[in-house]
């Protein structure tokens, strides 16, 4: 994996010249040697590649900063199926990068990167984060010198930092989950996709502007209304993303579910030219009432991949191995964790894959989960038409509610908006382990909380759905130490193919009345048509519950007596209850208390009284 800490300073101040030597040499002391770029007036960059990957460092001409990461050419036109060419910087754009504080990368490049760069006349250093990339960047401090560094355990290696965790963070992160704007540590913020901090000597304090906005960027005002050139431009553009990300490799493996969105990136993966080696893989559960299997064998077989099938139960699930989890700035997802750092590291080191290709981003990017708002962005932009009542009885038909109610419900969303705030409402009845005082102070907490969407009001419920994870931290690092993890890449969430399908209204998504109908018509030559035609989803259901039933002793040493419930955030007694030996009541759904465990185990990195030396008596 791709690692990076950045120092800059006041070369002028004896005393962060002397805290800059301290870091570096802190940095340097461990056997593991980092590389170094940048290395002059104020500005050094450390880096290593510990697996081989796409992302890596490149000095900009001039002295003008480093690029860390990858970042490819912008095709000219949306319908250029060719790959990109990775992008080399030259004296000249050098410039124009630190004259335009990076706008011009965000414009006329894309891919994976933070950029620092540096104008050592006016001596100010600006770190950049990319529009659409999963590479972290975190700032904090150290003795007047900003540090600029994507894994928290580099720094905490140092013996020289100490972090402590924001309650409103905490309380907020429980009540509401997902994404917060709030900062988890109290010395750490964290460097949104596409926005530009100024790392000023003078002053202390950042100024954070946002060259990219998912409102906002070149080209967003150009609304692609023709669903044939949508569709041809949708194509063109995931499968050049594709490819371009590809080259890098030379081992691939692919995440396989068969449905839509992963077999797409099959059928983008499958008809390339000199391709690396590409295998695919596929998990289910046993006895399950549903089974990906066999839709996943149709889009293996069809481009040609090498695929294999993977039985996980709850039985194999080894949830307390969450308990050596890294530190990381933000919480993490447990099935996440415990997937990519056993069942699939495993598949890839079998391989000698360094990259794991995904469908992510196909339910936000392709708008299945927005089709319901479709009738009202028609209303929007034509009004009330015939077209809208047929659009509504389409929607309609899929969500099983009457034509009627479909147009009635879209008009309101029309005239007042479509915000959130009845989104948060039916969650807080789900949540049934928070305590009493969390659920009081829940209505003054209803807003949003991303600086992307902090200025519109209503905050568009569609509109975050369709940005999907781009709204959350990136989980670059979720994965268990001494595990090199390949890179996970997800093309759907790759800059020109989001811009693309921001650009196209959510009506056009919905072409012949079909959830994803324009990705589905965009993609009929690389997909299977029983994977076209399908409509629904396998699901695994029971699998949570068996794996709460069997990790019951372990949730409730660790919530009981945990963190969350110290601090009064979810009530003892329902969680108890919950997790009791006898036979349950309790409404609460699984998912809800793996949520909390995400964060309970985030929280004990960061509490002095809960560190993670304690043993369990039911750890195995």
């Amino acid at each position: 994996m791709f690692r990076y800490v950045a120092l800059t300073w006041n070369v002028q101040s004896e005393s962060q010249c002397a805290a800059a030597r301290v870091l570096a040499d802190r940095l340097q002391a461990r056997p593991k040697q980092w590389g170094q770029a940048g290395d002059k007036n104020g500005l050094c960059v450390f880096h290593k590649i510990l697996r081989h990957g796409s992302l890596r460092a490149c000095a900009l001409p001039n002295e003008n900063g480093v690029l860390l990461g990858a970042a490819f050419h912008r095709n000219p036109t949306l319908d250029d199926a060719t790959p990109s060419t990775r992008f080399v910087p030259t004296r000249d754009n050098s410039e124009s990068i630190v004259t335009s504080k990076g706008r011009w990368l965000i414009e006329h490049v894309w891919g994976n990167y933070v950029a620092l760069m540096r104008d050592p006349i006016a001596r100010r250093v600006w770190v950049l984060k990319d529009p659409c990339g999963d590479l972290p960047c975190f700032l904090t401090s150290f003795r007047g010198v900003r540090v600029v560094f994507a894994h928290i355990a580099d720094l905490l290696v140092t013996g020289l930092f100490e972090f402590t965790i924001n309650p409103r963070y905490l309380s907020n992160r429980v009540l509401h989950g997902g994404v917060l704007d709030d900062d988890a540590l109290n010395e750490v913020r964290r460097v949104y996709r596409g926005e530009c901090v100024d790392l000023g000597d003078e002053s202390p304090s950042e100024h954070r502007v946002f060259h990219w906005h998912p409102l906002r960027f070149a080209d967003a005002n150009e609304v692609i209304e023709d669903a044939t050139y949508a569709a041809r431009a949708m194509r063109a553009t995931v499968r050049s993303c594709t490819h371009t990300l590809l080259r890098e490799h030379q081992s691939v493996l692919l995440r396989l579910s068969g449905g839509l969105d992963s077999s797409i990136v099959a059928g983008c993966l499958g008809n390339v030219i000199d391709k690396p080696e590409l295998h695919s893989y596929t998990y289910y559960t046993p006895g399950g009432r549903s089974d990906a299997r066999p839709w996943a064998r149709l889009a293996a077989a069809r481009n040609g991949l090498k695929h294999e099938e993977h039985a996980v139960t709850a039985e194999s699930v080894p949830l307390p191995s969450m308990l050596d989890a890294p530190p990381l700035v933000e919480p993490t997802a447990v099935m996440g964790y415990i997937h990519r750092s056993t069942l699939e590291h495993q598949i890839a080191r079998d391989h000698h894959a360094t990259a794991v290709f995904c469908g992510d981003g196909g339910d936000s990017g392709f708008c299945g989960d927005t089709f319901a708002y479709a009738v009202s962005e028609h209303l929007r932009r034509r009004g009330l038409t015939l077209q809208a009542w047929r659009l509504a009885a389409r929607v309609a038909s899929l969500t099983e509610e009457s034509t009627w109610t479909v147009l009635m419900k879209s008009l309101r969303r029309w005239r007042r908006g479509a915000g959130m705030e009845h989104q948060f409402k039916m969650m807080l009845p789900a949540s049934r382990l928070l305590s009493e005082e969390l659920r009081a102070g829940y209505a003054s907490t209803v807003d949003f909380p991303h600086p992307w969407l902090s200025n519109l009001h209503p905050i568009p419920w569609a509109l975050v759905r369709r940005l999907g994870a781009l709204l959350g931290p990136p989980e670059f690092y979720n994965v268990a130490k001494g595990v090199r993890a390949p890179e996970v890449i997800a093309p759907l969430y790759s800059q020109p193919a989001m811009e693309l399908f921001l650009r196209i209204p959510l009506d056009v998504h919905f072409r012949d009345g079909r959830e994803r109908g324009l990705a589905r018509s965009a993609f009929a030559e690389d997909v299977p048509p029983e994977i076209l035609r399908r409509i629904w989803k396998d699901r695994a259901p029971g699998f949570l519950d068996d794996l709460v039933q069997r990790h019951r002793k372990f949730l409730r040493e660790l919530l009981l007596d945990g963190v969350l419930v110290t601090e009064r955030l979810l009530n003892r007694a329902v969680v108890e209850d919950a997790l009791s030996d006898r036979i349950s009541t309790s409404l609460v759904y699984p998912g809800e208390l793996l949520r909390h465990l995400d964060v309970e185990l985030w929280a004990r990195h960061w509490s002095p009284r809960y560190r993670m030396t304690k043993l369990f008596s039911s750890r195995m």
